[in-house]
């Protein structure tokens, strides 16, 4: 009978070591290239945001400000943005509150969904623009309407004054930018597809008074353009923000002369009157965002929610090409250009199909790889360009709790996740409070911070020069140096010369690496900057 029972736990055992990770690091794969930085997500459920390294380990946290808040930025000053729909504050590296307000208190409204920080230390917030049947039946609403009201979208951009004020400098309605075939006697009156700048305010989506139901910003500083995801159209926009707050309601000025209209418009163009339901490319997307930086700067990507504009039972992500000449967007046939996507992917992450029918996001880093977000099962994945799954993070906190290893983890969802390269300008003079992993164990991540740890060495004294460098980088010793090898800060060896007390990374893109020196059989890791 003892037999049995020991080759039970035995038995166990064995599975607890075999068993795969649920939480936290749950894939890693040390042979394949993966961006460099740090990821960024704050829990909708939870009242803490997080940064976490490529190891699943902690360096960073901040208090939300609000259990329903969904977004937070981290700025290029080193202080973190984030809003619920009642409360937005800035807070510190050490999470001091150092300016916050009420929407409420101070401007008489709530904001939804995104915000997004500004060059100029504003930021801009989507406010649900609401308005009577009877005032929208003047706008040439079709008085079959149904609904007693109908909510449109509005963008305010914010000014912290102080540490508990605040100014509205810019705000742009989409009512101002409305066009309708049903009465002719309204002044808005037109052909709806020969005017895809406007909005056909009697496109019925089967979504009632809540037909737009805009979710995600984005800005372009050098275009000076935000980007706009109407999740109810399926149709992104991009419009001008180098208007004023008049010239905005308008048709004309700014930059482009177009005033507040649309500049482009994606997605699904049978909103415009140009094609049918055939011709939708995207579905309740969330997340348009420009691609700043690698080889597709310029364009922008998206996550589809329905896949590919109609499959209900998977997502896809996308990049998108949106073919414009300094700004300036073209049509072919009445429709907005491009015809397709520039690249797509939809697939398996880890055995389950990539999906969540909503919020959830998708970022290209500089190497090209993309962050995919799935904020339903809280799942954050690196895919590279050819689509291989090469890293995969499953948050393990929600409701203020932090879930056990091979537990499944509850209301773990994150509205977003942001990958902010090594190099960014927000890690600059500030401390990486390293507090470990989030759930009780992970091999996983063990495994990962072991590639690049210490046990012992025999360097008394070692340094490097000139350290940041550009091309070459040499190494002084008390001891001959046998190896020198050079790892991405994801824990990837890149680089690696024999006998040699210099490395050149010329070859390399800028950024932080690891350097581990070996003699006999010790090793000491050093960090270098490449510029």
């Amino acid at each position: 009978m003892m037999k049995k029972i020991l080759l039970v736990l035995v038995s166990c055992f064995t599975c607890t070591l075999i068993a795969q990770e649920t939480v936290g690091l749950i894939f890693d794969d040390f042979n394949e290239i993966k961006s460099d930085g740090y990821t960024l997500f704050k829990p909708n459920s939870d009242n803490r945001v997080f940064l976490i390294d490529g190891c699943g380990e902690v360096v960073n946290e901040w208090t939300s400000s609000g259990t329903n808040s969904r977004n937070a930025y981290l700025l290029e000053n080193g202080t973190l943005l984030q809003s619920s729909g009642f409360v937005a504050d800035i807070r510190d590296w050490n999470d001091n509150v150092l300016w916050s307000i009420d929407y409420q208190a101070e401007f008489g409204f709530r904001i939804h969904h995104d915000i997004e920080p500004l060059p100029n230390g504003n930021f801009l917030v989507l406010i649900r623009d609401i308005y009577t049947n009877t005032e929208l039946f003047a706008e040439g609403l079709d008085t079959s309407f149904p609904e007693d009201i109908l909510q449109l979208e509005r963008i305010v951009e914010i000014e912290p004054v102080g540490t508990d004020s605040a100014n509205i400098v810019w705000e742009w309605k989409l009512f101002d930018h409305l066009v309708q075939d049903f009465d002719s006697s309204k002044p808005n009156f037109g052909v709806v597809a020969n005017n895809p700048q406007l909005l056909d305010i009697n496109f019925d989506n089967g979504n009632g008074s809540n037909p737009i139901h805009a979710n995600a910003l984005d800005y372009n500083e050098t275009l000076d353009q935000i980007a706009i995801s109407a999740r109810h159209l399926s149709e992104v926009f991009i419009i001008d923000h180098s208007t004023s707050t008049a010239e905005a309601a308008m048709s004309t000025g700014g930059n482009y002369g177009k005033g507040g209209d649309l500049l482009w418009r994606w997605g699904n163009p049978e909103v415009y009157d140009q094609g049918t339901a055939l011709d939708r490319k995207l579905g309740r997307q969330h997340d348009i965002k420009w691609i700043m930086d690698g080889s597709h700067q310029g364009k922008m990507s998206v996550f589809c929610n329905d896949g590919y504009g109609d499959n209900l039972t998977a997502s896809s992500v996308h990049i998108i090409d949106p073919n414009d000449t300094n700004g300036v967007y073209g049509l072919s046939s009445g429709k907005f250009l491009p015809e397709t996507y520039f690249w797509s992917w939809d697939g398996i992450i880890m055995n389950t199909v990539m999906h969540a029918g909503a919020q959830s996001g998708f970022q290209i880093m500089p190497n090209g790889n993309g962050l995919i977000n799935e904020s339903f099962n809280g799942r954050i994945t690196e895919i590279n360009p050819s689509g291989e799954v090469v890293w995969v993070y499953r948050i393990p906190v929600g409701n203020n709790s932090n879930f056990d290893q091979f537990t499944e983890p509850i209301a773990n969802g994150s509205f977003r996740a942001h990958r902010y390269p090594e190099n960014y300008s927000g890690f600059n003079n500030v401390t990486f409070n390293n507090t470990g992993i989030l759930e009780n164990v992970n091999t996983i991540s063990d495994d990962c911070v072991n590639r690049l740890s210490v046990d012992n060495y025999d360097f008394q004294s070692l340094s490097a020069y000139p350290n940041p460098t550009k091309d070459v980088i040499n190494f002084t010793a008390d001891n001959p140096i046998d190896q020198i090898e050079v790892y991405s800060i994801t824990g990837k060896r890149i680089l690696s010369k024999r006998n040699s007390s210099f490395i050149d990374v010329e070859s390399l893109a800028n950024g932080v690496y690891m350097v581990k020196l070996f003699h006999d059989n010790s090793s000491k890791v050093m960090k270098i900057l490449k510029r």
